[in-house]
């Protein structure tokens, strides 16, 4: 074991160097999630009684429950518990956004590169590369948690505790370490950071709709979702810490097979083996669409039918959503029938609105995905063989481009149609075809207007392309916790996200949509033309 792990220490602090910007940006966006939400929902319930008791009531709502997750069933709601029922799912997937793709970068991703081939040429072991990682995971989870005991310590909400605060930070750090090792098993099991990523997302996927079915009808089976693990540690009511516990221990097998994995198998293999393919390529190959549909169809493929799979059962909640009013003894009296079917209509309009922003910004990562391969196939030296033949550059960049935006618009549109036609098959009364066309309406050009943006960067500033998953991401963020947290009504129109905020209740403002169509047009332009400057392996 020692002589396997052989100068991982060197390998650790090369990676800590290497991921400081990447991991420093996520820890600043963490954080701010952590003390910000805190911090608001303290405000809110310090404001009175009246306050707080329609933010639990919003929070119970079968639509809310579906997206943050089911609130516990207590006597008494203050701060703490509200902040923990809506934020432990949320931080959960935006923590495995970071270390997922983090862990597969550390090893597949320097394996397919060919550096830690040049690497293990020196005395390095073999398995020094995932312990690197593997440390780095540590550390820097650590660094997480330590930020969010502190940050809570700080606010001090109401019904919380020191053991109450640790007892969340410890839960965020294991969820890290669960999603880490989930990451870091598929790098070893797969022989290619694409399927790798697709394999990471996929379990997470499955794991945050098997929490969202379970959650609204049979919350007693949430234990068969990993993210159902960190809510049924109850924190700061029970404070189960067996739940915790379960999730330490799967995190600790999950690592031991990765790293048992990596001593046996070759350099640049995988336990997963790919289909052979041809002897000789087929001839409609020979056009760079072609090729592209030929290695990302797999991905786009994984895509839409996650995007049908999500809008069904997002669909399906909607039903429960439009019923609230029709239980509600206080409203039958002040309301009649028809009253009642309108601002059932008017309720399940705004959980749209609200899905919307979740659906725009899963097509943008498809797209952008898509988009982001130039950049990294011209690294990796895939398309030097293409340079040396007959198609230019503007061609190679457009054919990306335009396959990133058919693959976001296609899964927009494949999330939206099943999320409308399953929610108006369990609706009492069915809405509209004009509000579909509104929620089209106004998506595709968001879709279209923040893939431009993504290609934008990958032409003129290719280095800097990162940060569009930060301004997304800022963006949505903003958009989904604007009313919870009584941020101001325009806070989120420094992204497209808030300029569709108030559809479909109301079609999408003129002005807006002409700002995206042109500046999309723009933007697509200005990254054909950045490309073409570019020098080689940029």
């Amino acid at each position: 074991m020692r002589h396997s792990n052989r100068n991982a220490g060197y390998l650790l602090r090369a990676n800590l160097k290497q991921n400081l910007k990447f991991s420093l940006i996520w820890l600043v966006i963490l954080i701010m999630m952590i003390a910000s939400g805190a911090g608001k929902l303290e405000a809110a319930f310090a404001g009175g009684a009246s306050g707080s008791k329609e933010i639990v009531k919003m929070l119970r709502a079968p639509g809310m429950a579906a997206m943050f997750g089911a609130m516990p069933k207590v006597d008494t709601y203050n701060t703490a518990i509200v902040f923990a029922g809506v934020m432990v799912v949320f931080m959960i997937i935006l923590q495995a956004l970071w270390v997922m793709p983090l862990m597969i970068r550390n090893t597949r991703g320097q394996e397919e590169s060919g550096l830690l081939e040049m690497v293990r040429a020196r005395n390095v072991g073999r398995t020094a590369a995932i312990t690197a990682a593997s440390l780095e995971l540590l550390i820097d989870s650590a660094i997480m948690g330590i930020l969010y005991f502190v940050s809570l310590a700080a606010v001090n909400m109401g019904g919380t505790d020191l053991y109450g605060d640790f007892l969340f930070s410890l839960g965020m750090v294991i969820a890290d370490l669960l999603f880490g090792a989930i990451a870091l098993l598929f790098a070893q099991l797969t022989n290619n950071t694409r399927t790798a990523n697709m394999l990471s997302y996929m379990v997470l996927t499955a794991a945050y709709l098997v929490r969202l079915v379970t959650d609204i009808q049979h919350q007693n089976l949430t234990w068969l979702s990993p993210i159902g693990w960190f809510e049924k540690a109850n924190f700061y009511t029970d404070n189960n810490v067996w739940a915790l516990g379960l999730a330490l221990l799967v995190s600790i097998l999950l690592a031991a097979s990765a790293t048992m994995i990596a001593r046996n198998r070759d350099l640049g293999a995988g336990i997963i083996a790919e289909r052979t393919g041809r002897a000789k390529a087929a001839g409609w190959l020979r056009s760079i669409p072609a090729l592209l549909w030929r290695t990302e169809r797999g991905l786009f493929a994984g895509w839409l039918i996650g995007a049908v799979v999500f809008g069904g059962v997002m669909g399906s909640v909607l039903g429960s959503v439009g019923d609230i009013l029709k239980t509600n003894p206080l409203y039958r009296k002040i309301l009649d029938v028809g009253q009642i079917n309108a601002a059932n209509q008017t309720m399940v309009l705004s959980f749209l609105g609200m899905y919307l922003g979740i659906f725009v910004a899963l097509a943008v990562t498809a797209g952008v995905q898509v988009a982001f391969r130039l950049k990294r196939d011209d690294n990796l030296g895939y398309l030097s063989v293409i340079h040396a033949e007959k198609p230019t550059r503007t061609t190679i960049s457009v054919s990306y481009y335009c396959f990133g935006l058919l693959a976001g618009v296609f899964v927009l549109s494949a999330g939206l149609l099943a999320l409308f036609f399953t929610g108006n098959t369990v609706l009492s009364h069915p809405l509209p075809l004009k509000y579909l066309g509104r929620l089209f309406a106004a998506s595709v050009p968001a879709v279209i207007s923040f893939i431009a943006l993504g290609i934008a960067l990958v032409g003129l500033w290719p280095r800097l392309s990162s940060l569009f998953w930060l301004y997304m991401g800022a963006g949505l963020i903003v958009q989904i916790f604007r009313g919870l947290f009584d941020l101001p009504k325009h806070a989120g129109n420094f992204t497209p996200f808030g300029w569709i905020a108030n559809v479909p209740v109301e079609n999408v403002d003129q002005t807006w949509l002409i700002v995206m169509v042109v500046s999309a047009i723009v933007l697509f332009i200005l990254g054909i033309a950045g490309y073409r400057r570019q020098d080689l392996s940029l």
